[in-house]
């Protein structure tokens, strides 16, 4: 077998162009197939993986058996000859959505250990189903272009860390054979198989019923329409970088910021989205990002008659005064 073959050879192209520039790299290996992917992967891809790679496992302390997953990637570092990172979720809380703060708390240690290892990019072993089964659970959701984008190949982490994900041009099964080829084996986590979450009853019941009744290669036509939507909002973004100015922005001393009414009455809403986004992200304090609610709810007063109304949008005052529209925090004062 030919090593420059086959998956390695894809892998290669699609992944050396993201890491370029970004090494060393930071490896997130939980113990499973994809992230054991990732990390032969990548040893058998860069130049020197003693000097470019750095593992990292984090401990959610969630199962029975996590900690046999960190020393099983413990193990596998040392075996390749690599330095390995552990972390452990030491303050787990008792209430809200433990799936998310996981994440969270995840991503939290990963920068961390990006930073200590004096690493430039963290890589996670996210691939084309997984992107797949987000385009999904996203559209029972209802949303929007911004949310259909799914996972994106690359996005920052933190100003210098940035955050790259070389396998989503790849499926679960191509990985688990290339895998298998090579007698590297890996860790299940059952969890996986359970269908109370309704990412697993996406994943084991929907996706094959979608499969037999539309494609068996549906997985890859939804990675797809995520990179259509990736090029429609890099779109969005491009016209309301060309619409900007047209919209008179005043930078007001307390750092809000107003716009003229006029042409923005003439928007579509995708753009009226955009909009409020970026009045928000330039108040002194940042905000949640906002929902379909907080858009409906801003649309309806815009096209009121009122020559004068307020309201609030997640923590952001919006304002208009004749025939412009004020953008403030609510404990800001405006000259």
């Amino acid at each position: 077998m030919r090593e420059n073959s086959g998956l390695l050879q894809r892998f290669r192209q699609h992944a050396l162009p993201l890491l370029a520039h970004r090494q060393p790299i930071l490896v997130a290996v939980s113990g499973g197939a994809d992230s054991l992917a990732l990390l032969h992967l990548l040893v058998a891809s860069v130049a020197d993986p003693h000097l470019s790679l750095h593992v990292a496992h984090f401990n959610h302390g969630l199962r029975n058996d996590a900690a046999l997953d960190a020393q099983f990637v413990q193990e596998r570092a040392a075996q390749l000859h690599l330095s390995c990172t552990v972390g452990c979720w030491q303050d787990r809380p008792l209430t809200g959505n433990l799936a998310e703060q996981a994440r969270s708390a995840r991503y939290q240690f990963l920068l961390a250990t990006a930073r200590q290892s004096a690493a430039f990019c963290v890589t996670t072993g996210h691939h084309q189903d997984d992107q797949a089964e987000t385009i999904l659970e996203r559209l029972l959701r209802g949303s929007g272009v911004h949310g259909l984008q799914a996972i994106s190949s690359s996005r920052p982490l933190a100003e210098e860390v940035a955050l790259i994900r070389p396998l989503l041009p790849f499926s679960r099964a191509e990985l688990r054979n290339w895998l298998q080829e090579r007698g590297i084996t890996w860790r299940e986590d059952a969890s996986n198989a359970l269908l109370v979450a309704r990412r697993n009853r996406i994943r084991h019941e929907v996706m094959p019923v979608l499969q037999s009744v539309a494609d068996p290669a549906l997985s890859s036509r939804l990675a797809a329409t995520a990179t259509r939507m990736q090029q429609t909002e890099q779109a969005l973004q491009w016209m309301l970088e060309q619409l900007w100015p047209t919209w008179e922005p005043r930078q007001l001393a307390t750092g809000g910021i107003s716009l003229a009414i006029a042409p923005l009455c003439a928007l579509p809403e995708e753009l009226l989205y955009r909009c409020l986004q970026r009045c928000r992200q330039q108040l002194p304090e940042k905000g949640m990002p906002l929902g379909a609610r907080a858009v409906n709810g801003f649309v309806q007063r815009l096209h009121s008659r009122k020559r004068h109304w307020s309201m609030v949008v997640q923590g952001m005052v919006i304002e208009r005064q004749q025939d412009r529209l004020l953008f403030r925090l609510p404990t800001g004062r405006w000259n």
